[in-house]
């Protein structure tokens, strides 16, 4: 019985919180390019919430990942953490990008504006290398091998 209990609440847990936190995961890094289309076009600094979708989805995250109960979606699916370890990095990279841009566009100056874009783009090629270096030395496995 405690077995069944365990293995509904990770299909709801994968059903309702990670549904959402997957969705979020694909499409920040699509929307990446429209953001910073946006901001460099209006010529001000945009929304904020970089901060609020990383811990968000880090939260969710860390849940399934504590709770033994729910780890079992990464065995029932064992692509799942690979892949939301890869693309959470990935977000946290958009969005501190993001927030370089932002900061450099507070202020109405085209100096100011090209360096923080000239910024952001060296720190999105460096946290890109430092990444494939990083899982270049430790691969990402599956649960079970943890």
């Amino acid at each position: 019985m405690k077995s069944k209990l365990a293995a509904a609440a990770a299909i709801l847990y994968f059903i309702f919180p990670m549904s959402i936190v997957l969705i979020i995961l694909i499409f920040t890094p699509i929307m990446f390019l429209s953001d910073v289309s946006t901001i460099r076009t209006a010529g001000f600094a945009g929304p904020q919430t970089g901060i609020a979708m990383i811990g968000i989805c880090g939260l969710f995250i860390g849940i399934s990942m504590l709770v033994p109960a729910l780890r079992r979606m990464y065995r029932a699916i064992p692509w799942l953490y690979a892949f939301i370890t890869i693309f959470f990095i990935n977000v946290i990279i958009a969005n501190t990008a993001l927030m370089i841009l932002n900061k450099g566009y507070e202020v109405t100056n085209s100096t100011r504006h090209t360096i923080f874009l000239i910024l952001m783009i060296v720190f999105i090629i460096g946290a890109r290398l430092a990444m494939s270096i990083y899982f270049k030395k430790r691969p990402v496995t599956s649960v079970e091998v943890r």
